[in-house]
């Protein structure tokens, strides 16, 4: 028994420059671009790494440090966040019994 090959999904250039600008410029992530135009992560990370390749290298080193720092600081919110919820969700208790000299 064979298998069909997998048939090659075309995309218009003018699609995978708006996803990667997506991604570069307006701060979505990578798996956020690929669920909303509905096609691969890896495919926009091609596109995305293609069109850095055209780039001067020292835009492209910018452009490298800018992510890694987005990175973290969604990370960095993320954890804020969560312990923002701990706090009202447990903490809220405690400051309102501090607050009556309990």
């Amino acid at each position: 028994m064979s298998q069909k090959s997998k048939s090659r999904r075309g995309y218009p250039t003018e699609f995978r420059e708006k996803a990667v600008k997506l991604v570069a410029e307006c701060g979505y992530t990578v798996e956020q671009v690929a669920e909303k135009l509905n096609c691969s992560k890896e495919s926009i990370r091609r596109w995305k790494e293609a069109g850095q390749k055209k780039l001067d290298p020292v835009t492209a080193a910018r452009m490298e440090l800018e992510e890694k720092e987005v990175k973290r600081l969604r990370k960095e919110n993320a954890r804020l966040q969560m312990e923002n919820d701990i706090l009202k969700n447990c903490g809220g208790a405690y400051f309102s019994n501090t607050a009556r000299g309990k």
